[in-house]
């Protein structure tokens, strides 16, 4: 889970769980449907979805794009399931099937929870973060509130 209580609370959060926490509050405030975390060999990309339309946003920072991946899993309920015996027949040589981590990440925003739908390509270097966000209209002041206190610390404490 993870809990909006603060911008001090922010803060004092890891960069990789307050980049994550930034995200997701900017997707909501947006009104997003979907968002995306794309890993590659040069980086990650991110995305959001809004009224159908993908949007390609800042890149994840260098020294979290590592860490995004287990952030998530930590602060989501998910379920790994297991690896099928099965051949790979097209693609690289030796290549694995490996399923994707899917269950829910709880984010608690002003006292009120929302679920939103998780997915995890575990592949490495690559593979992806997927967050649906169903129905999140109502957060949306709220998150553009905290987003609005974060910014006002972050220019105080600079």
């Amino acid at each position: 889970m993870l809990a909006y209580e603060s911008a001090d609370q922010l803060l004092a959060e890891p960069d990789a769980r307050r980049f994550l926490h930034v995200v997701i509050l900017n997707a909501i405030r947006d009104k997003a449907t979907q968002l995306e975390v794309r890993f590659g060999e040069e980086g990650g990309l991110l995305y959001y979805r809004i009224d159908g339309k993908d949007w390609e946003l800042s890149a994840p920072p260098d020294e979290v794009y590592p860490l995004l991946k287990d952030t998530v899993r930590a602060a989501s309920s998910l379920v790994s399931p297991e690896r099928p015996d099965l051949t790979v027949i097209a693609g690289i040589p030796g290549a694995r099937y490996e399923p994707l981590e899917a269950g829910w990440l709880t984010y608690q925003l002003g006292g009120r929870w929302l679920d939103l739908a998780v997915r995890i390509d575990p592949r490495e270097p690559f593979g992806f973060i997927r967050f649906d966000i169903d129905d999140a209209t109502d957060f949306a002041d709220a998150a553009g509130e905290a987003l609005a206190e974060y910014a006002t610390r972050l220019t105080v404490e600079e």
